[in-house]
């Protein structure tokens, strides 16, 4: 077999050369398959598995320039959504998987990509891994969210921050969140605070807050008419939702976004 003028190679060896690089692509292509326009809306997705350690990493990389989201997105999609190390070779996702990688992308993005505070501002907080928990209050349901609770168990005692900046969404009673407030990031996140005591003042809808600004503080209202409180421990209630291109409002777990940000307190003087 010739080639242009000059060269020769055997047919062997040009069928070797093929073979390896077609065993390459198909490599590659395998390493992706993880990847579908509906991953952002799985379970492992969902559960948002992150060590502190690895996100106080990918924290310092950002720092230097790097990508947060992009980092973050290949991360979970090479540790299987449970990483163990920092992955950064996105160049296979984007030339196979573009626009998916993207999509999984801009919804790790919402989650993560604003958050700045721990919502409490006191070390002597404890919660625990109670995502999708049976519920029973309401109908038979499951804990989407992450109670979070204080030493001290008197009703208005812990403030509660915004986690980012962002707009009001949503405020006022709801029979099961009490009085709640709903905040939308500008990555499109929304952090909602429930079971609050009452709030820091009178918020509208549409007002901006600033990521550490007070909303208000921890109580037991809910689970009932307006009012209602006592139902239950005084405790904060956290959810945190994304939209997805099929879910207008998908809850995913704050547990590890906790556990990724709980020495981030910002200073209060009680």
């Amino acid at each position: 077999m010739k080639f242009g003028w000059r060269y020769k190679i055997p047919v062997w060896m040009f069928l070797f050369i093929l073979v390896v690089f077609l065993t390459a692509v198909l490599k590659e292509r395998s390493s992706v398959s993880n990847l579908k326009m509906d991953t952002c809306e799985s379970e492992a997705f969902r559960n948002q598995e992150l060590m502190p350690e690895l996100y106080q990493e990918l924290v310092r990389q950002a720092d230097e320039g790097k990508d947060l989201g992009t980092v973050l997105t290949v991360t979970m999609l090479c540790g299987n959504f449970c990483p163990r190390q920092i992955s950064q070779n996105e160049i296979p996702y984007l030339r196979y998987k573009k626009q998916e990688f993207f999509l999984l992308k801009r919804c790790y993005e919402a989650i993560w990509a604003d958050i700045q505070y721990f919502p409490v501002p006191s070390q002597e907080i404890s919660f625990e891994n109670t995502w999708l928990a049976p519920r029973t209050y309401g109908g038979k349901r499951f804990h989407e969210g992450c109670d979070l609770f204080g030493q001290v168990t008197l009703s208005g005692y812990y403030p509660i921050v915004s986690m980012t900046d962002g707009t009001i969404e949503q405020i006022g009673w709801l029979p099961l969140g009490g009085y709640r407030i709903g905040i939308r990031s500008e990555h499109g996140g929304y952090f909602y605070y429930a079971h609050l005591s009452d709030y820091e003042k009178e918020f509208r809808i549409g007002d901006t807050v600033m990521a550490g600004d007070i909303l208000g503080y921890m109580g037991n209202t809910g689970y009932g008419p307006e009012g209602t409180k006592g139902q239950f421990p005084v405790h904060l209630h956290l959810g945190i939702y994304i939209s997805t291109p099929s879910k207008k409002e998908m809850s995913v777990n704050p547990y590890w976004i906790l556990q990724s940000i709980h020495k981030n307190i910002i200073n209060y003087s009680y």
